[in-house]
């Protein structure tokens, strides 16, 4: 080889790994890369079950109304509402000129095909009983009535009316969320139960499905389509799932993810992380409350007083002084404190005494019930893989002190929720982080909401509920809320334990990470530089 030809060999060297070098920052610049915790069980809006999933989808479709950088609602695909005097009519006006990803129209249509396929029975779709407020959902959903009987219509194509059972204030709030996703279709008509795999799926987010692979990877591309899309700095955003939480923590810290995603790391770790990571280190309150779940439908936990005396017998002051100590705070409600609308109840019978004279009354509650006996084995306490292992420990050890023989149970995320859907477990680590509003949070213990996993059923609690949320008065309905929170307190359907802290690690390279008391980040409003 000559001289000249070396030359033109180092110059075409030279060009490509200068090339290489500018494809590597534009990819930099144009990726985000997001932890999830616990792989993703379905990609179907209303099928959704753990909070990985609400991540990507709330990147993949918006609702009537959507999230701002900050975590409240703003106008999403309608651009405009209004409410009738009663309460209980909203009118949503679409955008003009909307598509979905494949660049098929997008209309009001779309909107009362997704409400109507959701619930319709045999769709069997999880959070379907989220949308009982709408005026007929429960018949429908029963099968009582048709799909097209439901209170939903389309006036026009840029028009939505939806009318309801009672007034509902939060409506706007519910619909930025997976329950208020228009569905396509022209695409589900085809591909049927295919139709959430990647170069099937459309959508109408700010993102669109490129590529899945199982126990990998989701990797998503930004979507041409979206009203919005030039304000979207990304070109694609990749969630990587994973069911232990410290892997997320390690992989974020060898530069692998620039989020580590919920539920962050465990609290404990907060002081050595900081240390080490500085400002990457995100913690900050949150609107969610921890919770233990009985099973109400299965014995001993049918019995009040045995599940009074569990709640009675935990001191949530020694769990935030040693081992939630990241800002975590004392919860004795199954209601998140800061909520707008929320007066609480007066009394508590966990905030009576002192923790001494609790843990002897839940003695005295379970030698009256003879529990153990009737059971005949310990406790099984379930939590997922990973998170809340150190709060379900020390639980453990204050049942003890009141004679309960308890055992910690583990599995991942998605395991977990299957069994809690079917009833087989005893006592579950779970929690709400819910709609910002009082009836939110007490909706999810009526008897067919698909978040009651732990069987509660309850005649008083049914009847003061529907009694709050038929009124419209804003102090009234108030007051009559807290009177159905009220019945909760004095069956304990659930332990309350702790409010929780929003804990993230994020790369320095991420802009426009708002933490905010939601902890919603759409990748619409990041960027990385």
């Amino acid at each position: 080889m000559n001289a000249r030809s070396v030359n033109v060999l180092r110059c075409l060297l030279a060009i490509v790994v200068l090339a290489c070098f500018a494809l590597s920052d534009a990819l930099a610049t144009g990726s985000l890369r997001r932890g999830a915790f616990g792989e993703p069980e379905s990609l179907e809006p209303n099928q959704s079950g753990v909070s990985s999933e609400w991540a990507i989808l709330r990147d993949l479709f918006e609702g009537l109304t959507s999230f701002g950088p900050d975590g409240h609602v703003i106008p999403g695909v309608a651009e405009s509402w209004a409410v009738s005097p009663n309460g209980r009519q909203y009118r949503f006006a679409l955008r003009a000129n909307l598509r979905w990803s494949d660049g098929a129209v997008l209309t009001s249509d779309d909107f009362v095909y997704g409400f109507r396929h959701t619930l319709t029975p045999a769709n069997a779709l999880a959070r379907a009983t989220r949308l009982y407020a709408i005026q007929n959902a429960r018949a429908v959903h029963n099968g009582k009535l048709s799909p097209d009987k439901l209170g939903v219509s389309a006036p026009d194509a840029h028009t939505l009316v939806i009318d309801l059972e009672h007034p509902l204030p939060s409506l706007p709030i519910l619909l930025a969320g997976e329950e208020g996703f228009p569905l396509p279709k022209h695409v589900i008509e085809r591909a049927r139960a295919n139709w959430t795999r990647a170069g099937t799926l459309v959508s109408n987010g700010a993102f669109m499905l490129a590529e899945r692979r199982a126990r990998g990877y989701i990797r998503l591309t930004r979507n041409p389509h979206f009203h919005d899309v030039g304000q979207v700095a990304l070109d694609e955003v990749v969630y990587l799932p994973s069911d232990d939480t410290g892997s997320l923590v390690n992989r974020f810290r060898a530069g692998e993810l620039d989020v580590n995603g919920w539920p962050g790391f465990i609290s404990a770790r907060e002081t050595a992380l900081r240390h080490e990571l500085g400002a990457a280190v995100h913690a900050s309150p949150l609107t969610s409350v921890r919770y233990l779940r009985f099973n109400a439908g299965r014995a001993p936990f049918d019995d009040v007083r045995v599940r009074a005396a569990l709640s009675l017998a935990i001191d949530r002051d020694l769990l935030t002084r040693r081992i939630m100590i990241a800002g975590e705070r004392v919860s004795l409600r199954v209601v998140p404190l800061g909520l707008a609308d929320d007066l609480a109840p007066t009394r508590n019978d966990l905030a009576e005494g002192d923790a001494k004279s609790r843990l002897t009354k839940a003695r005295e509650l379970l030698a009256q019930s003879r529990a153990w006996q009737r059971l005949g084995r310990p406790v099984r306490l379930r939590t997922p893989s990973g998170n809340g292992e150190e709060l379900c420990l020390g639980v453990i050890a204050m049942w003890r002190q009141a004679g309960i023989n308890a055992v910690l149970e583990q599995s991942e995320i998605k395991s977990m929720i299957a069994d809690l859907r079917k009833g087989d477990f005893d006592i579950a680590l779970t929690g709400a982080q819910d709609v910002p509003s009082y009836e939110a949070y007490l909706e999810r213990f009526r008897r067919d909401a698909t978040n009651n996993t732990g069987h509660y059923a309850s005649d008083a609690f049914e009847a003061a509920l529907d009694r709050a949320e038929a009124i419209i008065d804003p102090a009234q309905r108030a007051r009559a809320l807290s009177l159905a929170e009220a019945v909760l307190l004095r069956e304990h359907p659930a332990v309350p334990l702790i409010q929780e802290v929003s804990r993230a690690l994020v790369a320095m390279r991420v802009h426009g990470w708002i933490d905010n008391p939601y902890d919603i980040h759409l990748s619409r409003w990041l960027s990385v530089k």
